[in-house]
């Protein structure tokens, strides 16, 4: 599916990104800031009621910019490999970040690691870990490589400080997320700083921006979330913005010898 165009710049000049899980709250604002940067914006995700919603209203003012949306398990090769080929389709795919994720909880209160199926395991692993990784596999070779090409992974605090006790321990740190959560972070975290190396050759940068609690539509359903600012040396949440203006820095070209690293948007909660 594609949307209107903004002029007749040829595709070869255009250049183009994806954002997975581009339906969800911080995918989508990543997919307008992208948008308003002059990128022709692929939204990829399972939503397709959200891919075709995000997709409609994304900014057209740049020459020949198109954004287009594609709906499906991004799980699946095919749902990724249909990703690359409409970025391909609209220009240059200079941009891939991975919004995609899951975080899921017992009625807003965190799920004891004891709770968790295997079948529950394998599906978050898959889609925070497998989805992102599998669009990489199939978007790097389409990338650029005079430097200008930059992969974003959004990770989370638990990526380094893993997640607390049980729900009603009193000791901190507090976090409603799940062992499996932050066990696929850090697998994400891991794979971030390995792909720098590997992708390192063809002078593609691959990052991550870690959040620490942000408002969101998935946080606003956490139990106890006064319990859980107080940790937060900054006294507030994080807002959607803020962690989309470390993902602009990383794609921009003031970020261009920075590849390997997690930049953490946490308001100090978890320092170095």
């Amino acid at each position: 599916m594609s949307t209107g165009s903004g002029g007749s710049q040829p595709a070869s000049t255009r250049r183009s990104a994806i954002v997975s899980g581009g339906a969800g709250g911080m995918g989508s604002l990543t997919c307008r800031r992208l948008a308003t940067l002059g990128y022709s914006v692929v939204v990829a995700d399972s939503n397709a009621e959200g891919v075709e919603r995000v997709a409609g209203e994304l900014a057209l003012d740049g020459p020949g910019q198109r954004h287009a949306g594609v709906a499906g398990d991004l799980t699946t090769l095919e749902a990724n490999r249909a990703a690359v080929a409409a970025a391909t389709g609209l220009g240059i795919l200079s941009v891939v970040v991975n919004a995609i994720g899951i975080s899921p909880k017992n009625e807003g209160r965190k799920k004891a690691f004891f709770e968790i199926t295997p079948d529950e395991w394998d599906r978050i692993m898959a889609v925070n870990v497998r989805a992102p990784f599998l669009l990489i596999r199939e978007s790097f070779a389409a990338m650029p490589t005079d430097g200008s090409g930059s992969i974003v992974n959004v990770l989370s605090i638990t990526s380094k400080m893993g997640t607390g006790g049980l729900p009603d321990d009193t000791f901190p740190p507090f976090s409603p997320s799940s062992a499996a959560y932050g066990a696929s972070k850090g697998a994400l975290q891991n794979l971030t700083a390995s792909l720098a190396r590997e992708l390192a050759s063809r002078r593609i940068r691959v990052n991550g921006v870690a959040p620490g609690h942000t408002s969101t539509a998935m946080t606003a359903r956490i139990r106890g979330e006064d319990k859980l600012v107080n940790q937060i040396p900054l006294g507030r949440p994080g807002r959607p913005e803020e962690v989309a203006d470390a993902i602009e820095f990383l794609v921009s070209d003031k970020a261009t010898y920075i590849t390997g690293t997690s930049l953490d948007v946490n308001g100090g909660w978890w320092t170095c």
